[in-house]
């Protein structure tokens, strides 16, 4: 009878996590969508407007603007930004516990490992990352993320005004460019 009466409590446990960790990738879900979305399309509508050059001088100037905006829009219950392990600005390097995520997905890919499409980390009780891989997968990307073949000249120089010490470039399509994290706090 107690060997019953664990496992019922071992499977009800293993259920209710399964649907906070569900929970936790939805709110993430959302998050990714409306950061990814806005930026897009913004980038899109500058690429338009003035090539690859306003797209740069937008990136450059109000990227990261808009990640805040949209972190304000989920009243701090989640916050979401990018990061990478080459980052262009330097807001976009990982924290500690990052890197280790960030290094391991790297790992996975050199190894031929297909990464999943959202990673969750408890961090402490309440409080959750999630992790979802950026790829460079168009070629315009190329245009400011490239080699120096590749790379818009002009594009890049605004680039380099704004961040100095830029490391994202030299990308190949296809590449791991980083991750969307969103940090989760449940209550």
């Amino acid at each position: 009878m107690k060997k019953i009466l664990l496992s019922t409590a071992l499977l009800s446990l293993t259920l209710l996590n399964a649907a906070t960790t569900q929970e936790i990738k939805d709110e993430a879900k959302t998050a990714i969508v409306k950061l990814k979305t806005t930026l897009q399309t913004e980038l899109k509508a500058n690429m338009k407007k003035g090539g690859v050059q306003q797209a740069a001088v937008f990136c450059s100037n109000r990227a990261s603007d808009i990640t805040h905006a949209v972190n304000i829009s989920f009243a701090n219950h989640a916050k979401i930004r990018r990061i990478s392990l080459k980052p262009r600005n330097s807001a976009n390097s990982p924290k500690s516990d990052e890197r280790i995520v960030l290094e391991q997905m790297q790992k996975d890919i050199d190894n031929g490992k297909k990464l999943k499409p959202l990673i969750v980390k408890q961090i402490y009780k309440d409080t959750y990352k999630v992790y979802k891989p950026i790829f460079i997968n168009k070629g315009v990307c190329l245009k400011c993320h490239g080699n120096t073949q590749i790379r818009d000249a002009k594009a890049y120089k605004i680039i380099k005004q704004n961040y100095p010490n830029d490391r994202a470039i030299n990308y190949k399509m296809n590449d791991f460019r980083g991750a969307f994290v969103v940090t989760i706090v449940k209550k």
